[in-house]
């Protein structure tokens, strides 16, 4: 059998559906993942004000000295106006984090009352600082 010219049986080229279909996927991919900066839409002057600006968030820090004597942030504080000074010092510094800074010879029921003070202000994370070891000592 003989075959034909311009048969397709004779073309021997190169197939490009699947390089121009992987092409139009990459396209809509980037068209799909790219972001597009917004502008609003109206201009708004805001006015100026003296006490704008909030104020800095500072982590709470409480001292609890070995004779039982605590401070608050530079603020000397029982174990009855611990919560309420806890509360308001949250408040006014934004902070969500205490740090707990008691000496070695330091209660431990006095730990355990501030760490049950700070849960029930709403404070949630707590730290308690501790010195690193020498690491030349034995």
């Amino acid at each position: 059998m003989r075959k034909q010219r311009g048969s397709k049986l004779d073309d021997k080229g190169m197939d490009l559906t699947p390089l121009i279909d992987t092409v139009f996927l990459l396209l809509i991919f980037f068209m799909v993942t790219t972001v597009f900066s917004t502008t609003p839409g109206i201009e708004v002057d805001l006015p100026k004000a003296a006490e704008s600006e909030a104020p800095p968030e500072k982590d709470l820090n409480i001292l609890i000295s070995d004779q039982g004597v605590m401070e608050l942030n530079g603020t000397i504080v029982t174990l009855e106006t611990l919560e309420p000074e806890l509360r308001r010092q949250k408040d006014m510094y934004r902070s969500k984090v205490l740090i707990i800074k008691a000496d070695k010879l330091a209660l431990h029921y006095m730990v355990v009352d501030v760490m049950d003070a700070a849960k029930a202000a709403g404070i949630d994370q707590l730290a308690i600082a501790a010195d690193p070891e020498d690491q030349n000592s034995p």
